[in-house]
């Protein structure tokens, strides 16, 4: 796997928008060149030829791009697989337990997704890997939006919103803030 095909991956996710149609799922504008990504990814894998790394890189894209594309039984397959091939790195298994919580929530399988997140939780305290806990509350809140907790995702969004600040993050910083007003529109329209 060259690093063309990480700076084409990492292009997509440029130029995603967050739909408030579907309660800020992650969107893309072109599934067509999305799905030309995943044909090559996918072709590479079937070579067999990746080292492990690259099959990561390869897992891990492969499932974030079937979730914006909505095909989230193909993205829980590639993050399932990723998480298999983290067996024994609980580090980099938090991001991997989020990213397959938020292909649950698009697959509205919003218990498997809380699931996810409590596994992401455990080992982020068991090993004080502090620096997942905003973008795991940002996730959090958005599952619970979903489900149309809009207070427990505005609690889970604030926290996000905090950490963010805490740790220099502008990006997370930025969506947590978005997301706080959603929801706050969304708890004065029931009112």
């Amino acid at each position: 796997m060259n690093h063309s095909m990480e700076k084409i991956v990492d292009d997509v996710f440029q130029h995603t928008y967050y739909d408030p149609g579907q309660n800020l799922r992650e969107q893309v504008y072109d599934d067509e060149k999305v799905l030309d990504i995943i044909f090559n990814l996918e072709e590479q894998m079937e070579q067999d030829q990746l080292s492990v790394e690259e099959k990561l890189f390869a897992t891990n894209s492969l499932g974030n791009l079937y979730r914006i594309i909505n095909k989230p039984d193909e993205s829980i397959h590639y993050h399932s697989e990723n998480l298999r091939l983290l067996s024994d790195n609980e580090r980099r298994q938090v991001k991997s337990f989020i990213n397959l919580a938020v292909s649950y929530i698009y697959a509205n399988e919003y218990k498997k997704a809380l699931l996810c997140f409590e596994k992401a939780e455990t080992i982020i305290n068991r090993h004080g890997y502090d620096r997942y806990t905003g973008a795991l509350e940002y996730q959090r809140g958005k599952c619970y939006m979903e489900m149309r907790h809009y207070n427990w995702a505005r609690a889970a969004f604030d926290d996000a919103r905090s950490l963010a600040i805490q740790n220099s993050d502008p990006v997370l910083a930025g969506s947590a803030s978005k997301a706080l007003e959603y929801c706050d529109d969304k708890i004065n329209a029931q009112v």
